[in-house]
């Protein structure tokens, strides 16, 4: 059976997300994460799952996601921790490589993967209860121990398109988050990258938990639904590293990638170009990295990416181009018409 998660951020009345988490909820899906992200009127993270938790009893709950460079390790340990005291044990910690609000408090992202394979150690010690010295390249910690009981297994995943952070989910993480890449081109390239990583760890690919990290709309209308989509896909593609074009662009403009990378150089101004482009992010482009369209396109790429073996799938739900409000005319829809075509719970079978 497929399950299926509901991603959002936080930008709304707090009152308005935490209905939007019970909703999700009595809608069926078994996983409700928010970006932690900041600067575009997201609320705080931990502030907001804290509210979630403490009104539903069954979901899922945790950031994704969140970085070691905005959140420090340790704090981000104790921070999931407590969110796991206070919902039952419900709570999960995404990793990500973050950016958001980076320019603002002066931050930089250097040595990303290795400041997501230190945090990750520093985290597992202190969930399992350890006084933890940890002298890192990046990181050091010194008789630091939480003090409240802990899950000890609280998952801890790592989101990624990028080659190398998905090698190193197969490898250290319990679960590799594959974010945007939806397509049979782009899932193979994306599942060969955690297989890798599992390899070296002395794991199998299946001991590495596979979700799909997916920009939804579903509409009537389904060009709409692509168009709601669009600003994101494309903030994703110019988010990715060049080293993955060639593969998940195959079939394209052979221009699009070279377009792709004098766009990144060009900060918001190339972000905005892309998104005005549609010679060559025409709207193939954009449903290759997405799941667009109506109930049955919808149906169509879900079925694509369980072919793959996945069989966690997360919405990142778009409502209107450029808006981050309004999940209820994804999420409903979506739980009504798409997700009893995967799940054997009926009840929300379209009538």
């Amino acid at each position: 059976m497929v399950k299926f998660g509901v991603g959002m951020a936080p930008v709304e009345p707090l009152k308005k997300v935490i209905s939007m988490a019970k909703l999700a909820e009595e809608l069926g899906f078994e996983h409700f994460v928010h970006a932690d992200q900041r600067f575009s009127g997201e609320k705080d993270v931990f502030v907001t799952l804290a509210a979630d938790a403490l009104n539903t009893t069954t979901i899922k709950l945790g950031p994704c996601v969140s970085d070691p460079f905005s959140r420090i390790p340790a704090m981000l340990a104790a921070a999931v921790a407590s969110l796991d005291e206070l919902s039952g044990g419900r709570a999960l910690l995404t990793l990500g490589a973050g950016g958001s609000g980076f320019a603002q408090m002066h931050l930089q992202r250097r040595h990303v993967n290795e400041a997501l394979r230190e945090t990750v150690t520093m985290i597992r010690a202190l969930f399992s209860g350890e006084t933890v010295n940890f002298d890192g390249r990046l990181y050091k910690l010194t008789n630091a121990q939480l003090r409240f009981d802990v899950r000890p297994d609280i998952p801890i995943l790592i989101a990624s398109r990028s080659p190398l952070n998905l090698e190193l989910a197969g490898e250290i993480a319990d679960g590799a988050v594959i974010a945007t890449y939806v397509s049979k081109e782009q899932l193979a390239f994306a599942i060969e990258r955690v297989r890798a990583g599992a390899k070296k760890a002395g794991r199998r690919l299946e001991d590495v938990r596979l979700i799909s990290w997916v920009y939804t709309s579903i509409s009537d209308d389904g060009r709409q639904a692509v168009e709601n989509v669009r600003p994101f896909v494309t903030q994703a593609l110019l988010n990715t590293s060049p080293e993955a074009y060639p593969v998940i662009l195959d079939g394209f403009d052979e221009v699009l990638p070279s377009f792709l990378g004098k766009c990144r150089t060009m900060g918001r101004a190339g972000l905005e170009a892309a998104y005005q482009e549609r010679k060559y992010l025409t709207d193939e482009v954009i449903k290759r990295f997405s799941v667009a369209g109506t109930a049955e396109d919808c149906i169509d790429k879900i079925k694509e990416i369980i072919s793959f073996g996945i069989n966690d799938i997360w919405l990142r739900c778009f409502s209107a181009p450029q808006s981050e409000v309004e999940h209820e005319k994804v999420i409903v829809p979506f739980a009504e018409k798409v997700m009893p075509r995967f799940t054997a719970d009926t009840r929300h079978s379209p009538a």
